[in-house]
């Protein structure tokens, strides 16, 4: 689909313009709800911008299914890339940064330690929220399970509450509505993640004289 001025969709215009007949049958045609245009927001965004909670439920459904099918369709690539690489342990330690004086500092930062064995990888996280310029911290352990079942291959464990919760490829009307309320009164952000100050080094061991792992 052709981006018009602005990189916005014709999608995009449908909501902004408020014309929920042409941005229904843009969706019934499934037009790309996670596309971004030039001020790095989705037509989802732009509608919640706008308060419409019919557009916004409507959006958000269409993304669901779209990430659904995007999943399945490299589901197959990803096994099979997953068979051809080598067991490891990474730890990815990151932080956010801002260009207001001293913000940074209060800003959170995180080390996930990711697990790969065969077709199945574990992501460890400490960090679950950050509102209001308070960090939340718990342990929260994310699993794909690469032998199982396509709808019970994701699992997210609480370590301290000692309970687990599977990603269920369907979600109730309830769970849809609870979703929609929690983003319509939610700020809106358009984050971006930067690549160019990343580095990889390679965990040693010994004392005296030390190898690579």
């Amino acid at each position: 689909m052709a981006a018009l001025p602005g990189r916005n969709t014709p999608l995009h215009l449908a909501v902004m313009l408020g014309h929920k007949e042409c941005a229904h049958l843009l969706l019934a045609h499934n037009a790309p709800v996670k596309v971004k245009n030039a001020q790095g927001w989705s037509p989802l965004a732009e509608a919640i911008s706008y308060g419409d909670r019919q557009m916004i439920t409507a959006l958000l459904r269409k993304l669901k299914q779209q990430s659904r099918e995007s999943v399945e369709e490299k589901r197959p690539r990803l096994l099979k890339a997953l068979k051809e690489l080598g067991d490891f342990y990474l730890e990815l330690h990151w932080d956010f940064q801002s260009w207001v004086p001293l913000l940074s500092r209060i800003l959170p930062s995180d080390a996930c330690k990711i697990h790969k064995q065969g077709i199945n990888i574990r992501l460890d996280t400490t960090l679950i929220d950050f509102t209001d310029m308070k960090c939340q911290r718990g342990d929260l352990s994310f699993i794909f399970n690469g032998d199982a079942a396509p709808s019970e291959s994701f699992v997210v464990l609480d370590n301290e509450q000692k309970v687990y919760q599977r990603i269920h490829h369907e979600e109730s009307e309830m769970e849809t509505e609870e979703e929609v309320d929690i983003l319509m009164s939610s700020d809106i952000y358009s984050a971006t993640l930067s690549t160019k100050s990343i580095t990889f080094t390679r965990a040693q061991t010994g004392w005296g004289r030390r190898e690579d792992r």
